[in-house]
């Protein structure tokens, strides 16, 4: 009984400590996507695993925008520079992998960030 009730108390206090809050100093938080102003996808075919592929020139990018992931034909090697960008002073990069991924690298800060980030001790 005693052993089950300090392993409920450690759980909680770890999981207390993963969850953070937003007021916590040192929190680490992910930039947020966003389409650069005049930018659209309205053109951009979707692609993946079971899908078409990219026209010669594009590549087969995945990112989330507005809570939504999608995939589609873009040129790679403008689509941080052009297309999309980072919130909060973050960096767009593209992850290598199929399909290759854009997110926002380093630590973000401001009201324009995303929930905590899991980091390793």
């Amino acid at each position: 009984m005693r052993w089950t009730l300090m392993l409920g108390c450690c759980l909680a206090v770890l999981g207390l400590g993963a969850c953070g809050s937003a007021d916590e100093e040192g929190e680490l938080r992910q930039g947020r996507l966003t389409l650069r102003d005049g930018q659209s996808l309205d053109q951009a075919q979707a692609c993946g695993v079971n899908l078409p592929q990219c026209t010669q020139g594009l590549s087969c990018i995945s990112f989330k925008l507005e809570g939504v992931y999608q995939a589609r034909c873009v040129n790679g090697s403008t689509v941080c520079e052009e297309l999309l960008s980072c919130s909060g002073g973050t960096e767009c990069v593209i992850l290598e992998s199929y399909p290759g991924q854009v997110t926002c690298s380093g630590r973000c800060t401001g009201s324009d960030c995303d929930g905590s980030v899991s980091t390793s001790p």
